[in-house]
């Protein structure tokens, strides 16, 4: 009896935890180990890949969205058993292949090569099942990475870090694209990120820290920073969204409402910056394993969430042209 209680719980201690990377706002990133940290910089950054095979990569660009900047559209390259597949994913849930806009509808489930896609109707997920990977893109300035046991420890590279279970040494990867670090003279963040930058046309600016303060997000505006600790405090709040602290800092995305409460000036009706975040938060919950139900909470927000039809057009509105028979049915 004792060596098969011995042997179950060997097996279940070699189950790896699913590690989640979060991508949201202007722009906040939370890496697979941890690390929280945002920067600024109009560019195309790899966000994740596997660093030896190089068999998975994502790619964020990102643009200007107000006084700061936001994820606009993600790449992502595929390869399992031989065959390399690439998709383009721009905002609005647009997906591009190999030239051409794939059209799709709310509820269907579907493939492109070797890459799984699944449509929500707010929630555009990406399954890269071979490799471990998938993406869940809310269309607009959110996107999560999630990486399974599968993922073997410290072989990942980007923007989401190196995924070795340290925070101290993100900045530590087998490769990079080879920027000159040295030459632009950055270090910490800034040099994290640069090492990152795709930048063939040489016409990014080095990235940089933006100065934040939790007493006035947004400088000397009075007004403005107590409509944002107001409009952020729904996310503290909520009670369905605080089931999941435990596991998940709700504090950290609390501050990131302050600081893209003053920053992120798009679709400040259709999807508020607090729904957003909450947006964020929840989905990182939820693949951490939390019980954690969207409905609800959008409910809970009271003013800061509107319908999701809404949000569904207001991102529609300003994102990249649709297909034809656009994939979103409000």
């Amino acid at each position: 009896m004792r060596f098969f209680t011995l042997v179950a719980i060997f097996v279940v201690a070699a189950v790896e935890a699913d590690k989640v990377c979060n991508v949201f706002g202007d722009p906040h990133i939370i890496t697979f180990d941890g690390l929280k940290y945002k920067f600024e910089g109009v560019c195309t950054y790899v966000l994740a890949m596997d660093c030896t095979k190089m068999s998975w990569i994502v790619y964020g660009r990102f643009e200007t969205c107000g006084r700061g900047t936001c994820l606009y559209d993600i790449s992502v390259f595929h390869t399992s058993q031989g065959a390399r597949d690439a998709v383009y994913i721009g905002r609005g849930w647009v997906i591009n292949h190999e030239g051409s806009k794939v059209p799709y509808q709310k509820g269907q489930d579907f493939n492109i090569g070797n890459l799984g896609f699944s449509f929500d109707g707010l929630y555009l997920k990406v399954t890269m099942e071979t490799s471990g990977v998938t993406l869940t893109y809310d269309g607009f300035t959110g996107l999560q990475i999630t990486i399974d046991g599968t993922v073997q420890e410290g072989l990942t590279c980007g923007l989401c870090g190196n995924n070795d279970g340290d925070t101290d040494n993100e900045g530590s990867q087998l490769r990079d694209i080879g920027n000159d670090v040295e030459g632009a003279q950055l270090s910490g963040i800034e040099e994290l990120v640069f090492r990152w930058k795709v930048d063939r046309g040489d016409y990014c600016d080095p990235p940089a820290n933006k100065d934040y303060s939790r007493l006035l997000p947004c400088g000397n505006n009075y007004r403005l920073n107590e409509a944002a600790r107001t409009a952020c405090q729904e996310i503290v709040d909520n009670q369905e969204l605080f089931k999941c602290h435990s596991t998940l800092n709700l504090n950290t995305f609390y501050e990131a409402c302050l600081a893209d409460f003053c920053n992120i000036d798009i679709l400040t009706e259709a999807y508020p910056v607090p729904c957003s975040t909450a947006s964020a938060y929840s989905k990182q919950c939820q693949m951490l394993g939390a019980n954690i139900q969207d409905e609800i909470w959008r409910k809970e927000m009271k003013k800061e969430c509107p319908e999701v039809s809404v949000t569904q057009q207001g991102i529609i509105g300003i994102g990249v042209e649709q297909p034809g028979d656009g994939p979103v049915q409000a």
